[in-house]
């Protein structure tokens, strides 16, 4: 199997570039085959032209990042619906085949963490992913569940739930490490057979600070190689790494970022392919 369909390297886009061609081939040039789009970006080019750059390019559309609503009540799961409708048409669009899935808001005073959620508020969710699930089983799209403080998913345990109770083969996980203080070897375990999809960071000091705290993966104190060895080589995983917040809190240029974070992750695959040819 090609390197590029066990590992795959993607950027979530951040840059304010308007010649797309140009940015994704710089991009490529660095050894990303794919990158990710939030909404401001998808839309602020137009999925049309963003479809024309990625063709010419070669580059993929890793996944597209969405935003749902399945704890807020009935008008927001079928805003969500809404919402999901308009994103598989997207995925055909631009030949994308993964979503991300938030379970609610994202702000602090507005978000539902596992810890926090009634079984209401899990039934409900439960139920409206089966459907969201089944919809884009349709489209051949698959939903990845982020696993972001303040969602159902914060947590492995919550993560777990959620998938096991939903029960589709499509919805997977994006493991983002580390989740709520645990361990990576807990998370992996729990979560690895699900696992597709991992935003890749690096941090200073053993507990994870999405501001001052980001650095180069190549520069922070975490150890990637064990998890992404024990996902494609002990688990048998085909994973994409996607680096995200690429600016470090504002520390950093972002294309310095894609350069050095490039070179980290060939180096990284080499390794864990490696490994595994001679396993």
């Amino acid at each position: 199997m090609p390197k590029d369909d066990v590992i795959q390297l993607a950027f979530c886009w951040m840059f304010d570039d308007t010649d797309l061609e140009n940015a994704l081939n710089r991009l490529k040039s660095f050894g990303y085959s794919g990158i990710e789009l939030w909404p401001s970006a998808l839309f602020g080019h137009g999925p049309k032209v963003w479809a024309a750059a990625l063709e010419k390019t070669g580059m993929r559309c890793s996944q597209l990042c969405p935003y749902f609503n399945y704890v807020d009540g009935p008008a927001a799961v079928a805003e969500s619906e809404k919402t999901l409708e308009e994103y598989l048409l997207l995925c055909n669009m631009l030949g994308c085949k993964r979503l991300r899935v938030f379970t609610g808001p994202v702000s602090e005073l507005k978000a539902t963490g596992a810890s926090k959620a009634t079984e209401d508020q899990w039934s409900a969710a439960i139920e409206a992913m089966k459907k969201a699930c089944d919809r884009a089983s349709e489209f051949g799209v698959e939903l990845c569940l982020e696993c972001h403080e303040g969602m159902l998913s914060e947590s492995s345990a919550g993560a777990l739930r959620l998938i096991e109770s939903v029960g589709r083969p499509n919805l997977t996980a994006n493991m983002q490490i580390p989740l709520m203080e645990e361990d990576w070897s807990e998370s992996a375990k729990a979560l690895g057979p699900y696992t597709t999809h991992l935003h890749i960071h690096n941090w200073h000091g053993k507990s994870m600070d999405f501001g001052n705290g980001l650095t180069y993966l190549s520069e922070g104190w975490f150890e990637w190689e064990p998890v992404i060895s024990y996902l494609v080589n002990d688990l048998g995983r085909s994973v994409c790494l996607s680096v995200e917040h690429a600016k470090h809190g504002g520390k950093h240029d972002g294309w310095v970022t894609a350069e050095k974070d490039g070179a980290y992750l060939n180096e990284l695959r080499n390794k864990v392919l490696l490994e595994r040819n001679l396993g």
